[in-house]
């Protein structure tokens, strides 16, 4: 609650600067959107930013793991799923939109981020300390420290579920899927634990060139993973059109499919082709460039090739790719085959139950904020 406060107030604050409305300090309006400075560097210079971009995009697919493990997720997961669109419009957009209004590209404070890794060369802090709020470096370095802490917690919790759950499924080993007796998966946890650990190489061989490889190898592996959700959307589409089972008893359907995931699929592979094209041209040429840039690839293709002689040589699958009459829908389905309109249908009339119970009892308001909160979340 603490982040999404300060980001609000930042839109505010940034804005109102931008616009002028602070006294004795004109706002910079849209000049810095003008005389090309938008796309300063031409397209390779664009095509660096969808590391950064993927980066800090990179997780908002945990949402339907976490919202996946409630007591109703045919109700949680959709929620969740609006909610986190409207959530990245304001605090992802709407915020870069206010820093780039704010903040020109040659601004000297975004030169010594660089090279100083203290929050006062944080955007947020700078369109602060401009607006009048010199205090503001306090409140960024608390606000950053719950915000690292919550995206550390997360972080270990997603990737110890991950791991429970391929350890149960039989593509890892067993022992990852233990618990304990309050349903915590100990072994993947610490597993997890230790992975993170790589990130004190930093201190060996400088700040720079390890985060450089981080950020690059967690940006791509995140376009790598959403353009294989994209895949895998459409072949779980084909399977469970192929074994004949009505779209009503999707917990969730997706909104124009097919176009969303073969879009997914086709900007991936353009904007990895990019990223690779601008680490070639850069001037000057570095080859460490080009292996930071695909790095992620590197560990997708060896995982992907490891599993494939696990599964082939070790376990004895000859064939790699279920065959989509195979393919498993059933465990841990939420309902079985026509459960989806029987549960929707009961749903509506504890809906209407409710509404008709709060109109008798003239909280006619609370009906429409209920009725409005039903459409967009």
């Amino acid at each position: 609650m603490i982040k999404v406060l300060m980001i609000i107030v930042f839109i505010f604050v940034g804005l109102i600067f931008d616009w002028g409305g602070v006294h004795g300090h004109p706002g910079p309006g849209l000049s810095n959107f003008q005389g090309g400075q938008a796309f300063v560097g031409g397209f390779s210079a664009f095509a660096q930013t969808f590391v950064f971009a993927f980066y800090s995009y990179g997780g908002v697919e945990l949402v339907s793991l976490a919202a996946g493990e409630s007591a109703s997720p045919h109700k949680s997961v959709p929620r969740a799923i609006r909610a986190t669109f409207f959530r990245i419009v304001i605090f992802y957009i709407l915020t870069i939109l206010t820093i780039g209004l704010n903040i020109n590209y040659q601004d000297p404070t975004l030169l010594t981020a660089a090279f100083d890794s203290s929050v006062a060369a944080s955007p947020l802090t700078v369109v602060f300390q401009r607006a009048g709020f010199g205090a503001a470096a306090h409140v960024i370095n608390a606000v950053l420290l719950t915000a690292v802490l919550s995206a550390t917690n997360s972080c270990f919790y997603a990737s110890s579920r991950m791991l429970l759950s391929m350890a149960r499924a039989g593509h890892a080993p067993r022992v990852f899927g233990w618990v304990n007796g309050r349903g915590v998966p100990v072994p993947a946890l610490l597993l997890s634990l230790a992975v993170s650990f790589v990130t004190f190489l930093s201190t060996i061989w400088g700040e720079g060139v390890v985060f450089t490889w981080l950020l690059n190898l967690t940006g791509m592996s995140s376009l790598l993973v959403w353009g294989t959700i994209g895949v895998i959307s459409i072949r779980f589409r084909r399977a469970w059109t192929a074994q004949g089972r009505a779209l009503s008893d999707l917990p969730y359907q997706q909104p124009l499919y097919p176009i969303l995931p073969i879009a997914t699929v086709i900007l991936a592979v353009l904007m990895f082709a990019a990223q690779g094209y601008s680490a070639v041209v850069a001037e000057p040429f570095e080859p460490q460039n080009v292996v930071a840039t695909y790095i992620g690839l590197a560990i997708y293709i060896l995982c992907y090739v490891g599993y494939w002689v696990y599964d082939r040589f070790w376990v004895g699958n000859r064939v790699h790719l279920v065959l989509l009459m195979e393919v498993d829908l059933d465990t841990d389905a939420v309902w079985g085959p026509g459960g989806g309109a029987r549960m929707r249908e009961k749903d509506a009339a504890e809906r209407a139950r409710r509404d008709e119970e709060d109109v008798a009892e003239g909280k006619r308001t609370k009906v429409l904020l209920r009725r409005i909160g039903r459409h967009m979340l």
